[in-house]
């Protein structure tokens, strides 16, 4: 993964600010919903963010849920936009580029968030000029404490590369990765907050059986959690050295250490990463 993509090159020319840009969603579902809420906390305005669902009545509900504005079809939705996101199964995502080519407007900026499709083949169903980028986000892009993957598709200009690293500025993270990267991003990101759930789950479950409360034992868990993880970010020390500043010999850290090495914790979680990465490769190369 690039190293300095946290934002784009301060040389290169500005776009439109989000508050001046329309943008579309089609499929504001797990995924299109959370980029919803980013977009607004990144300055969308309400009116200028128009959803288009499977049906007009999804449509209206996830637009008075999100704050959005519901659009009465995906045509709709698309004439007149400056930036289109694709939210929709990967399988639905060329059939939609089919469907709405002839409504996009040329200078319209596609951004699908599927994975398992790549740019090239969304760009072979568009006009040569017509602007396609991928963005590969994780569900806690909706508390602004996410991650989002930008891949730049061949007509994309560096001001509309700018614009969209606008868009996500609320995301969290927003980092810039080949097609290539995208699969261990989806092992490191994008699929990780599941694995993450699996092992606060477990921790709070446990937490109980010893005695707490379980409103107590969540709360404790997932306040330690991150608090851990914002150590590290505003520390900047490795996870080795924190880990081993509270760990006293024969104390208690030591011994759950121990018993996290012989259950083969570490070796799980890279196995659930290593999984998560090769079946993105797979479907890609379908």
């Amino acid at each position: 993964m690039s190293e300095s993509t946290v934002r784009p090159d301060p040389a290169a020319p500005e776009g439109p600010a989000p508050d001046r840009v329309r943008v579309a969603v089609i499929g504001a579902g797990n995924m299109g919903g959370p980029v919803v809420r980013t977009l607004l906390a990144s300055g969308v305005r309400p009116e200028n963010l128009l959803i288009a669902n499977s049906t007009p009545a999804s449509g209206e509900r996830a637009a008075a849920e999100l704050g959005a504005t519901a659009a009465a079809s995906r045509a709709e939705a698309v004439a007149g936009a400056d930036v289109v996101i694709l939210g929709v199964k990967p399988y639905q995502i060329l059939d939609l580029l089919t469907a709405l080519r002839e409504d996009l407007s040329p200078h319209a900026v596609v951004v699908s968030l599927a994975a398992g499709i790549a740019l090239a083949p969304m760009e072979e169903l568009l006009p040569d000029s017509q602007p396609v980028a991928r963005a590969m986000p994780n569900t806690p892009i909706s508390v602004g404490e996410g991650a989002v993957g930008l891949m730049r598709g061949s007509a994309l200009t560096d001001a509309q590369h700018a614009l969209l690293h606008a868009l996500f500025a609320r995301a969290g993270v927003v980092v810039d990765i080949t097609e290539e990267q995208v699969h261990a991003f989806i092992g490191a990101a994008g699929s990780l907050p599941a694995f993450v759930f699996v092992l606060v789950e477990a921790m709070t479950d446990e937490a109980v059986r010893l005695g707490l409360r379980r409103d107590l034992a969540g709360a404790l868990v997932q306040q330690t959690t991150l608090g851990a993880a914002a150590m590290l970010r505003e520390t900047g020390m490795h996870p080795a050295a924190a880990k081993n500043a509270v760990s006293s010999p024969g104390g208690t850290t030591v011994q759950g250490l121990a018993a996290l090495e012989r259950e083969g914790v570490r070796a799980g979680v890279a196995a659930a990463m290593a999984a998560a990465a090769e079946t993105s490769r797979a479907m890609t190369e379908r």
